[in-house]
């Protein structure tokens, strides 16, 4: 088992071969669906207590977990996955510390991800308006349409799951050798076929935090999501 997971890991796509995808034609924002690169989420994989700090592996429903951060595209295939922080760190925290976050910074373009709204807003991540009672109409349709975009990432996380039970509750021992594995049915699950089971729906959304500080300039980060919101107005007349 071993030897074919670290076979298919050396035979994967490297972490930063996504950036080059096509992001495929489902509408994911009506018009502006092409520069949506991916949805992007994380979920907790249930571990048993590891040896050392074990207390920073119990997540906020109490279990000892370890957390996967990942990005799907339209097809609910993984383009990129970070394994291997505590489960209770926050999403947050868990993007800003990975090398995608690196990479999104450095070798900008047109495209962004959509994520829920765990995530700091930014030109290359884009996340819902929070609702504070106030929001336009416009703002309510923008939060609308990004929902149904970026529930696919919910939608992979369940399919890989019900692929291999095992990252409901994994028993492996050794932290390295549990995100090896996880890695593993990533990959599998790229090279399986979707339509090959019906699966259930879950939904893992992580409260609302404000990960705002005060090194960001959040007028300028929020810049692009106001303009994404006056495109799909636009094209949108029955409001």
């Amino acid at each position: 088992m071993e030897q074919l997971m670290y076979s298919l890991l050396d035979d994967s796509s490297s972490e930063e071969d996504w950036l080059n995808e096509e992001s495929g034609e489902e509408n994911v924002l009506e018009n502006i669906a092409k520069l949506v690169k991916g949805c992007i989420d994380g979920t907790h994989v249930i571990i048993d207590p590891p040896k050392d700090g074990r207390n920073d592996y119990v997540d906020r429903k109490g279990h000892f977990s370890l957390k996967v951060q990942g990005v799907c595209n339209e097809k609910r295939k993984f383009i990129n996955v970070f394994i291997g922080y505590p489960g209770s760190a926050h999403d947050s925290w868990v993007y800003q510390n990975s090398p995608l976050s690196q990479n999104l910074d450095s070798k900008c373009g047109d495209y962004f991800l959509l994520g829920d709204s765990a995530y700091p807003c930014s030109r290359y991540l884009v996340t819902p308006y929070r609702d504070n009672g106030h929001l336009t109409a416009p703002k309510k349709l923008f939060n609308k349409k990004l929902s149904s975009g970026r529930v696919k990432i919910e939608h992979t996380f369940g399919m890989v799951k019900q692929r291999f039970r095992q990252l409901y509750y994994c028993k492996l021992r050794g932290v390295k050798k549990l995100c090896h594995f996880i890695r593993a049915c990533c990959v599998l699950h790229n090279l399986a076929n979707e339509n090959d089971f019906d699966f259930d729906e879950i939904s893992e959304e992580e409260p609302e935090v404000d990960v705002s500080s005060g090194h960001q300039d959040m007028s300028a980060n929020n810049a692009r999501r106001d303009i994404l919101c006056l495109e799909i107005r636009k094209n949108i007349t029955d409001l």
